[in-house]
């Protein structure tokens, strides 16, 4: 079938950018309004339950459309490949099952809308994954579209977690440590898999392009064989056998090792270690693997679970640090508003996190922060004005090329492929 709709294409990864970041706005407000809270005495919400939508609307109201985004924008090759009403479709499965857990958990909880508007988000990435793999068939194996697939393949394994959940309740096994470790099992592969797996393969497509990708495939399978076994590490909070420890603690050092080599490709990459953003990027990233390694230790192990804060923050080490300064490197490269919404984005993200890991942390260091709650909440203030910046900041000329209609233009050393799934 010879290629069709490259237009609709492009203009929809076009209009998902501003979409996905005007959501991230509201991720960042609701955040701020849960911070708020302890202040409000008379908030008509129940707290457990905005916090669930506001989790689950940043996984899928921000991460997932922006990354669908640039996965469109960066990997050309693999979205002419697949046709037009596929990438509209995941879209808009992502867009409404968003919205719907934005709206439902607030208000009800785990109960059956939000139950399954959360199913229809996992069934979109179920959808992306199979036209995604379909589509790569016969195309030349980067390292790039390989943790691509390989991300989408966790994002599909992750959905055991949610949809072990019915059952267990149905057994009367709600709140127990099986139940728990169902939810981990869906974060982590969720986070450490789909997610972690999808900017990796972002960043080597940025590599690849510059020449710099000579350790690829070892940093590839190095992480995607500790993937599986890092799991273990989401269990120790219920001080399992130290089996759980020493499975835990091989998947840790295995993507430490992974990270050498894939720093090992950014060093050589000139032109990107000229970005800022790409640094603090991969320092979130480092910072992120060491932690996972340390928490192998069963007295860290047990630290982190007696300590939500320290949860916390490494999620927003990921979720933050890692993944959403991905995105504004490669989305705000001349504008100046959204750059200084950049920054503000950054101060408040430094601060909160040194606030989270103090005040968990009073035992260790002998420290305690007074007017904790207030200095939280002051400087959250900075997370959704610097996103309203990047917001009004965002053009045309930021975050995607300019085409003619019907056209793709598609970077140097990719061929044209001249058929759709």
């Amino acid at each position: 079938m010879p290629l069709q709709n490259n237009g609709a294409k492009v203009r929809l990864q076009q209009l998902l950018f501003p979409i996905a970041f005007f959501n991230l706005l509201l991720v960042a407000s609701i955040g701020l309004l849960l911070r708020s809270v302890p202040f409000l005495p008379h908030f008509p919400l129940d707290y457990k339950n905005l916090l669930h939508g506001h989790s689950h609307f940043a996984f899928g109201g921000w991460v997932l459309p922006v990354l669908l985004a640039l996965l469109m924008k960066m990997f050309p090759a693999l979205r002419d490949r697949i046709a037009y009403r596929h990438w509209r479709n995941i879209a808009a499965l992502v867009l409404v099952s968003a919205y719907g857990m934005l709206l439902s958990f607030p208000v009800q909880g785990y109960k059956a809308v939000s139950i399954s508007f959360s199913t229809l988000s996992i069934a979109a990435t179920f959808y992306l994954a199979i036209v995604c793999w379909k589509a790569a068939k016969g195309m030349t194996h980067t390292t790039s579209l390989r943790f691509v697939k390989w991300g989408l393949l966790y994002a599909s394994l992750s959905a055991i977690g949610p949809f072990a959940t019915g059952p267990l309740i149905a057994m009367g096994k709600s709140g127990s440590p099986i139940y728990f470790d169902a939810i981990y099992f869906y974060l982590h592969f969720q986070y450490n898999g789909f997610f972690t797996f999808a900017v990796i393969g972002l960043l080597y497509q940025l590599m690849e392009q510059q020449g710099t990708a000579a350790n690829g495939r070892k940093a590839f399978w190095l992480l995607n064989g500790a993937c599986l076994p890092t799991y273990a590490l989401s269990v120790l909070w219920s001080e399992p056998s130290i089996a759980f420890n020493l499975v835990g603690a091989m998947g840790g050092l295995l993507q430490v090792a992974g990270v050498v080599y894939l720093l090992k490709d950014w060093s050589a990459a000139k032109a990107l270690r000229k970005s800022a953003l790409l640094k603090w990027v991969l320092s979130a990233f480092v910072l992120k693997n060491v932690l996972q390694l340390f928490s192998a230790l069963p007295a860290v192990a047990l630290l982190a679970y007696h300590s939500r804060n320290f949860v916390i923050a490494y999620l927003h080490l990921v979720l933050l640090g890692f993944i959403s300064l991905f995105v504004f490197s490669q989305v705000f490269k001349s504008s100046q508003l959204g750059r200084y919404g950049v920054g503000l984005f950054l101060f408040s993200f430094f601060t909160t996190e040194l606030l989270l890991v103090l005040n968990a942390s009073p035992g260790l260091l002998g420290l305690t922060v007074p007017y904790y709650a207030q200095l939280l909440l002051g400087f959250s203030v900075f997370f959704p004005v610097g996103v309203a910046l990047m917001v009004a900041g965002l053009g045309k000329k930021q975050y995607f090329e300019q085409v003619e209609p019907g056209e793709i233009k598609l970077p140097s050393g990719w061929h044209r492929v001249r058929t759709e799934i």
